[in-house]
């Protein structure tokens, strides 16, 4: 007797999960649509890591060249340039190694002297650039060796930004980024659904006042929240873990509360088309998931596809990140770091307006 009842409980539960379209769409179609997703544009194998060539002379680095050139791992940026102008690439952001070749002593060179070359480095992504480098030094040694000269010039690395390659220091301001993003999809996508399930957001509809300003009340508190949660998880960072502090932190902070309050919006865009709390819940995760996925966060962004950069641009994780990088470890200035604001400045409002003709929609 008891298993009927249970069995007829399972049957009315189930023809109620599959008669919702919302239930359908996020438990299944969304999980495929990830997969398919991720599969083909996670393939860290396939990075191109940008590579800038300065010598004396193009006749010089030839060599050089043509054998990145054949290598599909690497993308040489422009021609070879003079002297200094690889380390002003990376240093610039134009490419994440530089290659810099010293005169050689030759026929019609003999006095000239025997300097190192030199290999710069973009440590603030070792993950990117770590097995660059192990390749470029196995090829320079395996060509020393095979040309058996042992006296020629040997390799200087230099890893600028983060000298040891510390991963944590390339994580860590990304951490700020993303622990505010989880948090305000996740306040915001239950502003709507929980007062919905409470019966409560009917009679705050019925009131006098319009979407727009019933939207702004219930976001203000969780915009302050979220920014006080970037900040101090930024806080911990910098003091805890000793990431550096080389550019401008004021305007990182500054671009904050515009972050959390972009997300806050997108959450609560889904909490107005979701019915329940768990549907908002679902939606929150199939947005924050993608954004983590194809913004830099756990793989570089270089090695996407260049259709998931699209992608991965359109989420404003993808630029806090950089904004975040910009003001611990490269140095940027304030106008640098806040440029990096511009597409939250453009995500806010859409998220708005979608929030808000979901809102009417619904009425």
């Amino acid at each position: 007797m008891t298993w009927r009842i249970v069995l007829a409980i399972a049957r009315v539960e189930w023809l109620r999960l599959i008669r919702s379209r919302m239930t359908f769409t996020l438990l299944l179609l969304v999980p495929a649509l990830q997969v398919v997703l991720f599969g083909l544009a996670i393939r860290p194998e396939a990075a191109r890591v940008s590579v800038a060539v300065a010598a004396p002379t193009p006749e010089s680095a030839a060599s050089v060249v043509g054998r990145l050139d054949a290598d599909g791992r690497f993308r040489r940026i422009g021609a070879v340039g003079a002297p200094g102008s690889a380390a002003n690439a990376v240093r610039q952001g134009v490419a994440q190694i530089g290659l810099e070749i010293p005169a050689m002593r030759s026929f019609a060179n003999p006095g000239a002297p025997i300097v190192a070359a030199r290999l710069i480095i973009d440590a603030s992504r070792p993950t990117l650039t770590s097995a660059a480098e192990a390749r470029l030094l196995a090829r320079y040694w395996q060509d020393k060796a095979e040309s058996l000269d042992a006296g020629g010039p040997e390799i200087r690395i230099e890893r600028l930004f983060n000298p040891d390659a510390r991963a944590d220091w390339s994580f860590l301001p990304a951490l700020v980024g993303v622990t505010t993003m989880i948090g305000m999809i996740m306040l915001g996508s239950l502003a709507v659904s929980r007062e919905r399930e409470g019966g409560t957001w009917e009679t705050l509809q019925s009131l006098p006042l319009r979407p727009v300003v019933v939207m702004i009340g219930k976001l203000l508190p969780g915009t302050v929240l979220g920014s006080a949660q970037g900040i101090l998880v930024l806080i911990i960072a910098l003091t805890a873990f000793a990431v550096p502090a080389t550019g401008s932190i004021t305007a990182l902070i500054a671009l904050t509360p515009l972050f959390a309050a972009a997300h806050l919006s997108i959450g609560y865009a889904i909490s107005c088309a979701a019915r329940t709390q768990l549907a908002a819940l679902q939606g929150g995760v199939a947005f924050y998931l993608p954004a983590m996925l194809l913004s830099g966060f756990l793989y570089p962004f270089e090695t996407l596809p260049r259709w998931a950069q699209i992608i991965g641009n359109a989420f404003p994780l993808s630029h806090f990140i950089r904004a975040a990088h910009g003001a611990t470890l490269r140095g940027d200035s304030a106008l640098s770091v806040l440029a990096h604001g511009l597409p939250m400045a453009a995500a806010l409002p859409v998220a708005v307006a979608l929030a808000l003709a979901i809102q009417r929609r619904s009425r």
